[in-house]
């Protein structure tokens, strides 16, 4: 009967000992649910749906309406939208897009964004149907501006021919330009074969840019030969400016009547200056020797 009485007071303890464990748990749950339910959402789970929408609507209908804005900026706008009943002041929404200069930039960065705005015109420009030989000039100038070769070739072969229009005389200037100033004089020469092959001549500033090249480098006798194949083509020679170095050459060697440049392209137009510069230095140089002399004079007298 002991053991009996024992035996049950055992198995009592035991199951009193379970069912509280079991509801301790429930208590902590309990308590965890009330420190969740008072602690505050993220912003992301505060917003309904809704609203959220329409903020993105927003901000994709600027981004539409400024294209290239970066995003920062155009929030920027959104707010002051949000700010307002009616429209925001111009002021304000000025401070908003303008653009803040870095304090250390790179050419680089400043060809890439140039670039980028032209390529943006362009494109709005073949959507409205507005493209002529003027705008894939200008294009065709940003690309030879930013110095990068194979692209500008490839606008220059491609995109007339896109748009049933054939390169002007302006559009084979600016691409031989680049070529001469980038030191790739074979291509500019292949280049203006290819221009003549399709029935068109080079103008007299492309002339020009190529005597200038050989005027620096010392190639008397290449320019002398451009020179005259320029005034076979349009009846006159280069501008003055190209035909500078070429003059110093032949002055500096004697070569004028030799090669018969005068004959060729005229007298120099800067020779009387170059004369009336050395009278002036020799007049000077005899009033300073006479007004010396006139002092010495008056101090023997004394």
């Amino acid at each position: 009967i002991e053991w009996t009485n024992s035996q049950a007071q055992a198995v009592s303890s035991i199951a009193f000992e379970s069912s509280s464990n079991n509801i301790a748990p429930a208590e902590s749950t309990e308590y965890d649910m009330k420190e969740t339910q008072s602690a505050p959402l993220p912003r992301q789970y505060n917003v309904s749906p809704l609203e959220e929408e329409g903020e993105d609507q927003h901000i994709l209908e600027l981004q539409e309406i400024l294209p290239g804005l970066p995003l920062s900026r155009i929030e920027k706008v959104s707010e002051e939208f949000e700010r307002a009943l009616g429209y925001p002041s111009i002021l304000r929404l000025t401070l908003a897009v303008r653009e803040v200069m870095p304090e250390a930039f790179s050419p680089q960065c400043l060809t890439r964004v140039n670039l980028a705005n032209a390529k943006h015109v362009m494109t709005e420009a073949e959507k409205e149907g507005l493209v002529d030989a003027h705008l894939l000039n200008g294009m065709l100038r940003v690309y030879t501006n930013s110095g990068r070769i194979e692209p500008a070739l490839r606008f220059y072969d491609t995109e007339y021919k896109k748009h049933g229009m054939t390169p002007t005389t302006h559009s084979d200037r600016l691409v031989l330009e680049m070529l001469v100033n980038k030191r790739r004089v074979g291509r500019a020469f292949k280049l203006k074969q290819d221009v003549e092959r399709d029935g068109r001549n080079l103008d007299l500033l492309s002339y020009g840019t190529l005597v200038e090249h050989f005027g620096k480098h010392k190639q008397l006798g290449s320019a002398l030969l451009l020179i005259k194949e320029c005034i076979s083509v349009h009846g006159s020679p280069p501008g003055e400016r190209s035909l500078k170095n070429i003059r110093l050459i032949c002055r500096q060697n004697n070569l004028t009547e030799k090669v018969g440049l005068d004959k060729m392209v005229g007298e120099d137009p800067l020779e009387w200056m170059r004369r009336g510069e050395e009278l002036k230095r020799v007049r000077n140089k005899r009033a300073k020797s006479s007004a010396l002399q006139y002092g010495m004079n008056r101090m023997l007298d004394i």
